[in-house]
């Protein structure tokens, strides 16, 4: 196993001041082989009507991002509400995994992430929400674009999506409605990885 300690830059904004807090360290273990089920169909979380988006849902991949490699049935592990992300793991066969924590348990305050996770070139199918409250949402208004909106606390909120074995995927993420470099983790080399250093990037599967 391979150990991280990253740490990140997040803005709250607490009604007559605003602050920038320099959230604790997020621990990561990343493991080489996944074990775990994945149900294999298709299920929206309707939008809440009041809850905002903060990103295009629907974005355009034109623009060139910086791609990286995401190790094929990798898994990472941290521990609710001691750090801050959006973190990504891919299985075989095409099935993605995306999913947020906060340092809730910490810092005593929640994250708002908004998430898009484009195939390029191709479509997403079998989205599925993981662990969403009722003011969360996960869902698709275009074939190639799942989106995931949470308040996260001390827990996990996520979404599986599917993809053509292989396929490329473009993400990009807010934190409070604000987009940050180096706001992803995932698994590469048999390692963590926090670098991507550009919000939106692009990730490709070691294996399909």
């Amino acid at each position: 196993m391979n150990l991280l300690v990253a740490s990140l830059i997040q803005r709250r904004n607490d009604k007559a001041t605003s602050t920038v807090w320099l959230a604790p360290a997020l621990l990561l273990l990343a493991s080489g082989t996944l074990v775990g089920c994945y149900e294999d169909h298709y299920v929206y979380a309707p939008p809440p009507s009041d809850r905002p988006f903060s990103l295009p849902t629907c974005p355009n991949a034109a623009r060139v991002v910086p791609n990286v490699a995401i190790d094929t049935d990798a898994q990472l592990t941290t521990e609710a509400g001691t750090g801050a992300g959006v973190l990504i793991e891919y299985m075989n066969g095409g099935h993605w995994h995306i999913f947020t924590v906060c340092d809730t348990s910490i810092s005593g305050y929640g994250c708002e992430f908004d998430v898009t996770a484009q195939a390029v070139g191709g479509i997403v199918t079998n989205l599925l929400a993981e662990q969403l409250e009722s003011t969360d949402i996960a869902t698709s208004y275009c074939p190639e674009t799942a989106i995931l909106g949470t308040t996260t606390g001390a827990d996990f909120d996520g979404m599986w999506f599917d993809t053509a074995p292989g396929a490329t995927v473009r993400v990009t993420a807010a934190l409070g409605q604000t987009i940050y470099d180096n706001l992803f983790f995932w698994i590469n080399g048999g390692v963590v990885r926090e670098d991507a250093g550009a919000n939106p990037f692009e990730l490709t599967p070691t294996k399909p």
